[in-house]
């Protein structure tokens, strides 16, 4: 059974080892290194990096003038501190050269143990096995124009597809069985460099007092973890009561101008149907006002004709006048006093 390289005091247990370093550097990097110790914890000076870190693990190549860092972080530091790290060693390395030349070729390997919480600009989640970041410039068309060698290395074991370079793929492969399959870890132990690091990574090889680190690593990890969960919990909480009343508000709004506008409408429709139905009213109304009015006119206009033709009738009877006097008296035609008369004949 395998430690769980998740847990930092056994990562550094197996990545300390100088011939493990060796190969896993060679393997990542593609580059060859020979190194007498591997140290840890190492901090760089105050006038390099005014913000004090620690690197996990940290070796130099005298000959081939080569500074390589491993960082082993189960949890998204985010980018900007790991670039921190890779630029703080630059500057370390600068400050002692005699000009602007690097002395040496900084290299840092990141390697992540859990997803990222991090996003690029755009927004679009990052879910890559291998993120690589040098310093060299490049022309307008993408080509690269190698000018140093300097390089950071960022590995993921969660993020492994088909597409993972093999010589990469068999590290992320031994940590990732050493977090979730201990009894039986399926890694390419044909490689020396992992062979050994299986080796190291026997539970019967881990000292009492390693594992005594190991518990106290790995309970300050959980009380991370459960402080992130809780603090999630109480934003996401505070978050749910203060949508929820932000809801209530634009919800009473919302509901006020679409009550009123229900009602508006609500009201042009009974204030068009009612008035509708008092307009028909008062067109009856007076309609029949108007109809008594005529109809006493039409009466009264009846009543008077019937008056004058008695009248026209009897002068005519009398033969005293003729049909033109009578008509000329009487305000009417010659041709309506002479229709008269034939009616009376």
């Amino acid at each position: 059974m395998i430690a769980n390289l998740d847990n930092e005091v056994y990562f550094k247990h197996v990545f300390t080892d100088v011939e493990v370093f060796q190969e896993f550097v060679k393997d990542i990097l593609n580059i060859e290194i020979k190194i007498e110790k591997v140290e840890t914890e190492k901090v760089l000076p105050d006038p390099v990096s005014a913000i004090k870190f620690r690197m996990d693990l940290f070796a130099e190549d005298i000959e081939s003038r080569a500074v390589v860092e491993i960082q082993k972080v189960d949890y998204d530091y985010t980018y900007d501190r790991f670039s921190h790290y890779f630029l703080a060693n630059l500057i370390d390395v600068q400050r002692s050269s005699k000009a602007y030349a690097y002395e040496k070729d900084v290299y840092v390997i990141v390697v992540m143990t859990s997803s990222y919480r991090i996003n690029e600009k755009n927004g679009m989640p990052i879910r890559d096995d291998v993120l690589i970041t040098d310093l060299n410039p490049r022309t307008l068309n993408g080509t690269m124009r190698h000018m140093q060698n300097h390089k950071m290395i960022i590995l993921n074991p969660k993020y492994i597809n088909e597409e993972t370079p093999a010589n990469i793929k068999d590290w992320l492969d031994l940590i990732k069985e050493s977090m979730f399959n201990q009894d039986d870890p399926q890694v390419n132990t044909t490689k020396k460099g992992i062979a050994k690091a299986v080796d190291l990574a026997q539970l019967s090889k881990i000292t009492p007092e390693q594992l005594a680190e190991a518990k106290i690593a790995q309970m300050k990890k959980a009380a991370r973890i459960y402080i992130e969960n809780q603090a999630k919990q109480d934003g996401f909480t505070e978050g749910l009561e203060e949508g929820r009343q932000k809801g209530r508000e634009e919800g009473m709004e919302e509901g006020r101008e679409e009550g009123l506008k229900k009602g508006i409408e609500q009201g042009r429709e009974e204030g068009l149907k009612k008035g509708i139905e008092q307009g028909i009213e008062k067109g009856i109304e007076q309609g029949i006002e108007k109809g008594i009015e005529q109809g006493k006119q039409m009466g009264i206009e009846e009543g008077q004709k019937i008056v004058i033709d008695k009248a026209i009738t009897r002068a005519l009877e009398r033969g005293k006048l003729s049909v033109e006097e009578i008509a000329e008296d009487f305000e009417v035609s010659i041709p309506y006093v002479t229709q008269l008369r034939d009616n009376t004949d």
